[in-house]
């Protein structure tokens, strides 16, 4: 499982922290919010892998934090 980021193009900030079971799912623009997608429309994103869990419960917990974290 897996935490990852998508940073706007743009300006370099990160728009969404994001989980997943594989890496795949960090790449996929299937099942996003109209929000994510007109951002990725304009002005493109970058993915970045932040962290690489064992459990849910750790996968969740990096989630929120970094939520938190970048807002």
């Amino acid at each position: 499982m897996i935490v990852y980021t998508h940073t706007r193009l743009d300006s370099n900030e990160i728009f969404y922290v994001g989980i997943g079971k594989r890496e795949k799912r960090a790449y996929s623009k299937h099942d996003r919010n109209k929000h994510w997608k007109h951002i990725v429309d304009k002005v493109g994103y970058s993915v970045k892998i932040v962290h690489k869990c064992d459990t849910w419960d750790e996968v969740c917990y990096s989630e929120k934090y970094l939520i938190g974290y970048y807002g």
